[in-house]
């Protein structure tokens, strides 16, 4: 590449938009790690085939271990982008009105990537679109760049105009000088997009999407959204009452100590008037007053992670500084629209007591993952969303 990577002070500068690439492809898949030795990202699997690395990934992957944060910087994930919280936020920019009520309509729920798309289309509001997610992927990547040093250049590999990246840009998303940009990258959004909303070989592309022709709230307070609602089928039949409601997001945690035992918590839980074991977990809190939002990524919500360290260290007094975020799954896609944020803490420490709330009464328990296994084989271990959270630690 002839790109000058660093300045006259030997300050790494990066391509701006290397990063805002990275940022736009960025998936579950993959993690993308930039390079400053190369000036390039370079790519391994989240998810080997058969749980190992060929020779050549291998080789990729402990050359990245050996020079981390000195040649290799892990670049934003799909995860840390958020772009549910994007589309919240394109939504709200826009004016009262029809288009704005259609687009928070169409985000709710499952297959919400797809109805955003779908709308933003029928409106011809595509340009404007990717014009701000274009601005909030540059104003990700500028973020990225400072937080560890880096200068960038705008004009990417010619170079033409390097800046040092400390000062506060602001990016007012939407701004006419990102429409072009957004326009030459459509091709490969139409394949990430169509990566993303992908139906199984054994389906079809029909629209299967119910009409919501009415709604009643029937509770809607600080807690929870109870809604009683009436359904139009897509071979135009109607459907009612069909109930459904919003509660807040939540995370769990597969943690486990410095020996290899899991941190596991037993309380009460109403729904099976039992007595259960399973990982310590806990809501996600808001700052706007209510317990619930309109699901992922709402704005108000505490970051998820920082939601996972607080609920273990309040449950079990214990502290870790290895995370991984595991998956973001609905909790109840049936009737419910919030979501579940599940994370594996390691080497976890005991740092302090139970911090509980007033309506929590737990104890907490050490096990092994032979000991898991034979609870969760004899129905002792019984949440369904933990039962898939150990699975998802056990995987990797």
């Amino acid at each position: 590449m002839d790109f000058d990577t660093k300045n006259q002070e030997g300050k790494v500068i990066v391509p701006l938009n290397l990063i805002c690439d990275a940022i736009d492809m960025a998936n579950d898949e993959w993690r993308q790690y930039l390079d400053i030795e190369k000036m390039e990202v370079v790519s391994v699997s989240e998810y080997p085939f058969g749980g190992e690395y060929d020779a050549e990934e291998q080789e990729l992957a402990d050359m990245i271990e050996e020079g981390w944060l000195t040649r290799f910087f892990g670049l934003p994930s799909r995860f840390d982008i958020d772009e549910y919280n994007i589309m919240e936020e394109f939504i709200w920019s826009l004016s009262e009105g029809k288009v704005q009520d259609t687009l928070e309509g169409a985000i709710r729920g499952k297959g919400a990537f797809r109805r955003f798309k779908d709308s933003v289309h029928r409106f011809g509001i595509e340009k404007d679109w990717y014009a701000f997610q274009d601005a909030w992927h540059r104003k990700t990547a500028i973020e990225w760049c400072e937080s560890h040093g880096f200068g960038y250049s705008e004009s990417g590999a010619e170079g033409e105009s390097a800046v040092e990246g400390t000062q506060n840009e602001k990016i007012r998303p939407g701004e006419s000088q990102h429409r072009n940009a957004a326009e030459n990258k459509a091709g490969k959004r139409v394949q990430k997009e169509a990566a993303r909303d992908a139906v199984p070989e054994s389906g079809d592309e029909e629209n299967l999407a119910w009409e919501e022709i009415s709604t009643e709230h029937i509770v809607r307070d600080e807690w929870i959204d109870f809604r009683r609602s009436a359904y139009r089928f897509p071979d135009g039949s109607v459907f009612e009452p069909y109930y459904s409601y919003s509660r807040r997001d939540y995370v769990v945690v597969v943690a486990s100590d410095e020996e290899g035992n899991y941190l596991c918590v037993r309380q009460f839980r109403q729904g099976i008037k039992e007595v259960t074991t399973e990982f310590p977990a806990g809501g996600i809190e808001r700052t706007d007053g209510r317990e619930y939002g309109a699901g992922r990524g709402q704005a108000g919500a505490e970051d998820s992670l920082e939601a996972a360290k607080r609920e273990l260290l309040e449950e079990t007094g214990y502290e870790s500084e290895q995370w991984r975020h595991l998956l973001t799954v609905p909790s109840n896609a049936t009737i419910a629209d919030n979501y579940a944020y599940i994370f594996a803490a390691e080497n976890c420490r005991k740092s302090g007591g139970q911090k509980l709330d007033e309506t929590e009464f737990l104890n907490v328990r050490k096990y092994t993952g032979a000991e898991i296994e034979e609870m969760i084989s004899r129905g002792r271990f019984q949440q369904a969303v933990h039962i898939m959270a150990w699975l998802l630690a056990r995987r990797k």
